[in-house]
């Protein structure tokens, strides 16, 4: 079975977010084959779909440093991207042989292709549900998607190199408000090809080996082409309302009152430390670092902890019974420290804590 295998280079942030609408749309309407696409950035910080520039992105540290700001067409969070990072779009119809049914398998099947394709650098990686390759517990490639009619788009990036500190700078988080400590923690829970091989490998053997990796699990065979005539004239179309402010910081949402709070709880095995971002208007937890001197293996557990937390409710009985549930199902040891400890630390950062108005 033959799909076509587009590399379109490194474009600016409209273009690529244009573009994944024109292919998705392609496909829906039965234009266009199913496709591998592969894709490079200029430095630009993108948008989930349903997220504010406001609340999300350091618009003047970006507009200073040459980062263009834009969105996509799929939900989730604010991620950067740079030179460094290879994207990868599979867009396809929905029961196209291999594609497994459920979103859940297809998730876990699609990232087994950075997986293969990294093995074949000397690298071994892990998927994290529900869509994050991982190397040691530490991130190297997240994914997502959307859907349109019969055929759905999924993508995801491979951090071939990665600039941290720029990350931090660009977007509104709130590690901001963390001590030097913290911060490098959290800069250690991402990994990029070049930290683990001492080297940053050539694009284009990067590109030849996730291609090769996708076809043998998708069982495809991959044909270089370019965008159909009618993809060209839709892209053509799309790419002013994809540079516009309308489409940029059109999605306003109404404003919500985030609070960070810092809860520090002394357990026997040590000292567990829990910064909340918080959605005060809403009442529940945007997202979650734990950090402190206790010890847990395996390490990743946290990092399963932390997701689990996300979009968590911030009454005291709800996050008991979330804490509760994610220890009582995971392989997780941590010595001098359990369950109940992590309820107190949480539910301390979640009612209280050190809180910062952000």
């Amino acid at each position: 079975m033959k799909w076509r295998l587009l590399d379109t280079g490194a474009q600016d942030a409209p273009h690529n977010m244009a573009l994944e609408k024109v292919l998705l749309a392609s496909s829906a309407d039965g234009t266009a084959p199913n496709t591998l696409h592969i894709l490079e950035f200029f430095p630009c910080v993108l948008l989930g779909y349903n997220q504010s520039v406001s609340e999300e992105i350091e618009e003047g540290y970006c507009n200073q440093n040459g980062i263009e700001i834009n969105r996509r067409i799929s939900g989730g969070g604010c991620i950067y991207m740079d030179d460094g990072t290879l994207g990868w779009e599979i867009i396809a119809k929905k029961n196209a042989p291999n594609i497994p049914g459920n979103i859940e398998d297809m998730y876990r099947k699609l990232c087994g292709g950075v997986i293969n394709a990294l093995s074949e650098f000397g690298i071994k990686a892990d998927y994290r549900p529900l869509n994050d390759v991982e190397v040691g517990g530490r991130k190297i490639s997240g994914t997502g998607g959307t859907e349109l009619s019969d055929s759905f788009i999924f993508h995801g990036t491979v951090l071939v190199d990665f600039h941290a500190d720029i990350m931090v700078k660009a977007l509104k988080a709130p590690l901001k408000k963390l001590d030097d400590k913290q911060v490098a923690d959290f800069k250690m829970r991402t990994v990029c090809m070049r930290e683990l091989l001492g080297y940053i490998p050539p694009m284009a053997d990067v590109k030849e080996r996730l291609t090769d990796a996708f076809a043998e699990m998708l069982g495809v065979k991959f044909e270089a082409g370019g965008l159909t005539s009618g993809e060209t004239e839709a892209l053509n179309m799309e790419l002013p309302l994809f540079s516009s402010e309308e489409w940029i910081y059109g999605r306003h949402v109404r404003p919500r009152k985030n609070s960070f709070n810092i809860f520090e709880h002394k357990a026997e095995g040590g000292l567990i430390r829990v910064s909340l971002l918080l959605d005060d208007s809403r009442g529940y937890i945007k997202s979650a670092f734990i950090t402190g001197d206790f010890f847990a293996y395996p390490e990743r557990g946290i990092l399963a902890l932390e997701s689990a937390l996300k979009n968590a409710p911030i009454r005291r009985d709800a996050l008991a019974k979330r804490i509760g549930c994610f220890f009582a199902t995971q392989d997780l040891i941590i010595p001098g420290a359990g369950a109940e400890d992590f309820i107190s630390a949480v539910i301390g950062a979640a009612q209280g804590g050190q809180k910062i108005e952000s």
